[in-house]
């Protein structure tokens, strides 16, 4: 019981000294509201007038508060600390107004005096609650090691609040240090704590980031091994989001270093080597050169750490790879000529195919090999071919269809190179074959790719598959001619060609009664490259034969037959 009763009076005390800088500020706004001024806007006096009672205000419950602690603590000074950055602004916005009045004018002399009259107090209140900040900040740092959950969450946010006061206070710090350049005043305590605190608060900031990234380089490296852990997936998030706080804080210290004309090159390189968007204010000459330079060192060192084990790496790439070409073309060479010597034993499309699949699965093994020999691992790329194998599958639907009818000619061989066939609408030689599409050359030497496809879906006809071929011709003569005479004449006709074969023996039949002519077919059988020798000979002796015989080959006739009637001529007569 007796342990509460100070707790309760540090309370009190608290409430009171709260209550009595909120009374201050409640008596400064009233002060403006009731001033016959108002229109015109307070003094500048007025201004200092109120802006002193507000620093008294703010020194008397500080120490009115006396020893309190725990949250108590922490909300009272945070709540003098936003108070005290109140009070330097308005110190900056009243001095600015003084700068603005006329060199010559009455007041401008005094009021300049009452302000360095301040600046010893000013100096020494700001500097205590600032070193207080940074005090607390490390000790709230300290604490954090030993919480968790929802009170650790809590006290981060805390930290970064007052993170952010801190960078407040050195902002409007260096505002009040470039006034009082611009007055002439001395040099004070605040303008030396202002670079010791923006050179320290930089390198705490730089060694966060460069820590931050270490962190979450290894968070990453964690999650390509286990990418569905949720706690390394938040821990990732919130690394990135400290990075990116750290980015502007650094900014903002970089700004201020900047206007006392400290060197900001380092905060510059850090920023731009985390950022991926430059801004024109980041980028200039010292930071290129030492980027550059940063660049330079960075090979350098690779080089001499890495540089050997990673010519060695691409040099037995390299030798595998051309061994692994040499050792390709041989095996094509040797399945070639062991193909060659059996040339009725597959087609000529499944002989290249079988020649090209060979050849290209020893290069292909040798560069997975050389790729393995250099570290790279396998498994992910296969994985990866095979995604991509299936994505292509889609978007290339026809070529793989026509893939498939290749596969399908080659395997039941309908044609081959060389072969005379018609398809797809048109007719002539096969001249090259693959898996994709085969070329054939017409009669009148063009040349047409046609794709697979559309030759397994539509009718093959092969003139030239067979060792022989029938000649189917037509010779027709004259009703007046004897059909003996003819058959004799055709008959022998065929004795005198040598390419007509004697068996299958040759078929020479009266074929119909025309309109105009008795019509005999003649089919001889010859071999198949004889084919159309035979029939152009065959058409030429035939006529001549008919002609040394007599026999006629009569041209298309018509019988007209006029009637006339008599009684319709006499009608039309009379």
């Amino acid at each position: 019981m007796k342990a509460m009763i100070p707790s309760k009076i540090k309370a009190c005390t608290w409430i009171a000294s709260l209550a009595l800088l909120m009374a201050s500020g409640l008596i400064w706004s009233q002060e403006k509201a009731l001033d016959p001024k108002a229109d015109q806007g307070p003094t500048v006096a007025d201004e200092l007038n109120l802006l002193e009672q507000r620093f008294y205000a703010i020194r008397q419950t500080e120490e009115e508060a006396g020893d309190v602690s725990g949250e108590v603590e922490d909300a009272l000074r945070f709540y003098l600390d936003e108070e005290s950055l109140h009070v330097l602004e308005q110190f900056s916005k009243i001095a600015a107004r003084v700068l603005k009045l006329d060199t010559g004018a009455a007041d401008r002399g005094e009021l300049a005096a009452r302000l360095a009259l301040r600046n010893q107090q000013l100096d020494e209140g700001f500097v205590r609650r600032f070193e207080l900040l940074e005090s607390r900040i490390a000790d709230k740092y300290e604490e954090l090691e030993t919480l968790s959950g929802s009170d650790r969450a809590l006290l981060l946010a805390q930290i970064d609040s007052m993170n952010e006061q801190r960078i407040r206070y050195l902002e409007h710090m260096i505002g009040v240090v470039d006034i009082r350049a611009a007055l002439n005043f001395p040099a004070g305590t605040l303008e030396k704590l202002a670079n010791r605190s923006l050179l320290n608060y930089a390198d705490e900031r730089l060694g966060s980031l460069q820590l931050l990234k270490a962190q979450r380089k290894a968070l990453q490296s964690r999650l390509k091994l286990a990418s569905s852990d949720a706690t390394l997936q938040e821990a990732l998030l919130r690394a990135e989001q400290l990075l990116a706080l750290d980015v502007d804080r650094l900014g903002r210290i970089g700004a201020q270093m900047q206007r006392v004309g400290l060197d900001t090159t380092r905060l510059k390189r850090a920023i731009i080597e985390e950022q991926t968007a430059i801004s024109l204010e980041m980028v200039d000459i010292d930071v290129f050169n030492v980027v550059v330079d940063d660049i330079y060192h960075k090979i350098i060192r690779w080089f001499t750490a890495e540089g050997p084990d990673a010519v060695l790496r691409i040099l037995v790439f390299l030798g595998i790879v051309f061994l692994a070409r040499v050792i390709s073309r041989g095996a094509r060479g040797f399945a070639q000529r062991t193909l060659d010597a059996r040339p009725s034993g597959m087609s000529q499309l499944l002989r290249d195919v079988t020649v090209s699949m060979i050849g290209g699965s020893v290069m292909a093994a040798g560069f997975l090999i050389a790729l393995s020999q250099v570290g790279i691992s396998l498994a992910p790329m296969l994985a990866g071919l095979g995604v991509a194998g299936f994505i292509l599958g889609f978007a290339l639907q026809e070529t793989l269809s026509n893939f498939a009818a290749g596969g399908m000619i080659l395997a039941y061989r309908p044609f081959d190179v060389g072969d005379f066939i018609a398809v797809a609408g048109v007719e002539g030689t096969v001249r090259r074959m693959n898996l994709v599409s085969t070329t054939i050359t017409t009669t009148d030497n063009k040349s047409l790719i046609v794709p697979n496809s559309k030759i397994w879906g539509d009718v093959i006809r092969n003139y030239t598959s067979q060792n022989m071929r029938r000649v189917d011709t037509e010779f027709c003569i004259s009703y007046t001619d004897s059909i003996e005479l003819a058959e004799q004449v055709l008959a022998e006709v065929l004795a005198q060609i040598p390419a007509v074969l004697p068996e299958p023996e040759a078929v020479i039949r009266l074929h119909r009664h025309g309109e105009s002519s008795i019509d005999f077919v003649v089919r001889p059988w010859v071999k198949t490259e004889d084919y159309w020798p035979t029939y152009w000979t065959l058409h030429r002796e035939v006529k001549l034969a008919f002609d040394r015989a007599g026999i006629t080959i009569p041209f298309p006739q018509r019988d007209l037959h006029h009637f006339h009637h008599e009684t319709e001529n006499a009608s039309a007569s009379t």
